[in-house]
């Protein structure tokens, strides 16, 4: 009786082993290939913005894009684009490219499994003036499970994560020149950085991230693109 109940519990034990592989660690692999997809493209780059549209930091970044003439794609958040609807339609109407980045913005691997899909679902309904039914999707943190991965290709969505992070989120920055330049030079595709920043030295940051890397792309000869291009076959 001992022995059958060690072996009954080391099997559940194994099945939900194999669960949370499949559940966390798989996304994981897919990310993986993306990025090295990604990576094998030559000659483009692709500025991503998460987590707006606020009132203030948003509209500097749209004024600068517009400065520059150059596409960009922005991952918004549900609850701020309630929050924000001049900015809102600012942004519709700005032709870059808005995709979504669920309604409440948490952390799918610190909620129940079910939770990042629930969410994720809102954001679109909530979104649905402004992002399309079958536009891209990307999780916060860049944390997603197998549940919400399969839910968004099953819909036509794409899911997309980055290459490198600009850590614009931090209290304390590399001179943005420095760290523009060690981008490009290492052949980065797709930049993270965010659009909703309170903090001044946060916006700022990333403002002038922005503006050396349009420059430095241009002086390399790169194409900047919206992650439609990239991921659609625009750019060969």
């Amino acid at each position: 009786m001992g022995m059958s109940i060690i072996i009954t519990i080391g099997g559940v034990v194994a099945v939900a082993i194999v669960a949370a592989v499949m559940m966390y660690g798989l996304p994981l692999a897919i990310r993986a290939l993306q990025e090295r997809r990604w990576g094998s493209i030559d000659g483009v780059l692709a500025l991503t913005y998460d987590d707006g549209p606020d009132g203030v930091t948003t509209g500097q970044l749209l004024d600068l894009l517009d400065e520059k003439s150059v596409p960009a794609t922005f991952y918004l958040v549900g609850f701020r684009a309630e929050l924000n609807g001049e900015m809102l339609r600012r942004l519709r109407e700005s032709g870059h490219q808005l995709a979504t980045h669920t309604h409440s913005h948490k952390n799918a691997w610190k909620k129940p499994f079910w939770f990042e899909y629930r969410d994720a679902m809102r954001g679109y309904e909530t979104l649905s003036g402004v992002v399309s039914e079958r536009e891209a999707y990307r999780p916060p943190f860049g944390k997603i499970t197998l549940l919400t991965w399969l839910g968004m290709r099953l819909r036509g969505r794409r899911v997309h994560w980055w290459t490198v992070p600009a850590n614009d989120t931090l209290d304390s920055f590399d001179d943005p020149a420095v760290v523009a330049g060690r981008m490009l030079d290492s052949g980065e595709r797709v930049v993270l950085m965010h659009c909703h920043h309170d903090e001044p030295h946060r916006r700022e940051y990333m403002l002038a991230l922005t503006r050396y890397l349009i420059d430095g792309a241009r002086d390399r000869g790169l194409r900047l693109v919206t992650m439609r291009e990239l991921e659609g076959g625009v750019v060969a």
